[in-house]
């Protein structure tokens, strides 16, 4: 990618989403640089897609939070697998039971 990209990439997606053309400094770059027509092309495809859609109220999935917190790494990242914490939380949980248990067992009079 040039530099002539890079500087035009907002224009060239601000025209599109805009339905203009691009801003006259960059037109003879974007009239034959095939990345910033496809640049444009998609971001003008995106813009109907969300315009088309704009009325519509949809529904997060119930698991989104699970997987973005999982698919990221470092101190944000939770587990990949319910299995561990749950296996840790289970045991945990079976060992106080046992000791809560035994404690307040009845004791033979001696």
């Amino acid at each position: 990618m040039s530099v002539v990209c890079e500087l035009a990439a907002p224009f060239v997606a601000n025209s599109a989403v805009e339905g203009r053309e691009v801003v006259r400094p960059f037109r003879p770059h974007t009239s034959t640089c095939l990345r910033c027509q496809a640049r444009h092309v998609a971001m003008a495809k995106a813009a109907r897609e969300l315009t088309a859609i704009q009325g519509e109220k949809l529904r997060a999935p119930a698991d989104l939070e699970w997987r973005v917190m999982s698919s990221l790494e470092g101190d944000l990242a939770v587990p990949r697998s319910w299995r561990t914490p749950i296996a840790v939380s289970a045991a945990l949980l079976s060992m106080a039971a046992a000791i809560l248990i035994w404690r307040l067992r009845p004791r033979a009079a001696s």
